[in-house]
C-alpha cells in the first residue's frame, strides 16, 4: 500500500514539474488557425526544428530557449516568460514581444518581421548592423549602446535604459521617444524619419 502511494506522488509530482513538448503533445495546443498556445503550461522545452503555422504564446512559461531552426509563420508572445537564448536560424515572419523575459543578447542573423519589445529584460547586448522592421523597445533594460549601423522602420523607445550615447550611423524611420534618458552623443549620420521626443 505504501510501495502504491509512493509511486503516486512520485507520478503526480512530475506531471506538475516542468516537461518536454514533443510533436504529440503540440496537436492538443493547437487551434484550426495553426496557433500555438501554451501560455502558463508546465513545458520548459520545445522540439528542435519546430514550426509554427500561426503564433506562438509562450508567455508565463518556464521555457527557456527557442531551439535551432524554429520556424514561426505568425509572431511570438513570450511575455514574462524563463526565455534567455534564442537558437541560430530562428524565424519570425510577425512581431516578437519578450517584455519581462530573461534575454541579455539578441544573436545575429535572427529574422523577425516586425517589432521587437525587449522592455523589462535584462538585455545587455544587440549585434552590429542590426535591422529591426517595426519599433525597437529597449525600455528599463541595462542596454548601454545601440549596435553601429542599426537599421529601425519603424520607432525607437529607450526610457529607462542606460543608453546616453548613439552609434556612430543610425536610421531611425518613425520617431525617437527618449522617455526621460539624456543623450550626450548624437550620431554623425542621422537618418531619422519622424521627430525626437523627449
Amino acid at each position: 500500500m505504501l510501495r502504491c502511494l509512493c509511486s503516486l506522488i512520485l507520478l503526480f509530482s512530475a506531471a506538475a514539474s516542468g516537461q518536454a513538448l514533443d510533436s504529440y503533445r503540440i496537436l492538443n495546443h493547437l487551434d484550426n488557425y495553426g496557433n500555438l498556445d501554451l501560455r502558463q503550461k508546465p513545458y520548459t522545452e520545445l522540439p528542435s526544428g519546430v514550426v509554427i503555422k500561426g503564433n506562438l504564446n509562450i508567455a508565463k512559461t518556464q521555457i527557456k530557449s527557442l531551439p535551432s531552426g524554429t520556424t514561426i509563420e505568425g509572431s511570438l508572445n513570450a511575455a514574462n516568460s524563463a526565455l534567455s537564448k534564442i537558437g541560430k536560424g530562428t524565424t519570425i515572419r510577425g512581431y516578437a514581444n519578450f517584455l519581462g523575459s530573461k534575454i541579455k543578447r539578441w544573436p545575429n542573423g535572427i529574422k523577425v518581421g516586425g517589432f521587437l519589445n525587449f522592455t523589462d529584460t535584462p538585455l545587455e547586448k544587440l549585434p552590429n548592423r542590426m535591422r529591426v522592421n517595426g519599433d525597437l523597445s529597449v525600455i528599463r533594460t541595462p542596454l548601454t549602446e545601440l549596435p553601429e549601423g542599426i537599421v529601425i522602420k519603424g520607432d525607437l523607445y529607450l526610457g529607462g535604459s542606460k543608453i546616453v550615447q548613439f552609434p556612430n550611423t543610425m536610421t531611425v524611420e518613425g520617431n525617437i521617444f527618449l522617455g526621460g534618458n539624456r543623450i550626450s552623443k548624437w550620431p554623425e549620420n542621422l537618418t531619422l524619419g519622424g521627430a525626437v521626443a523627449p
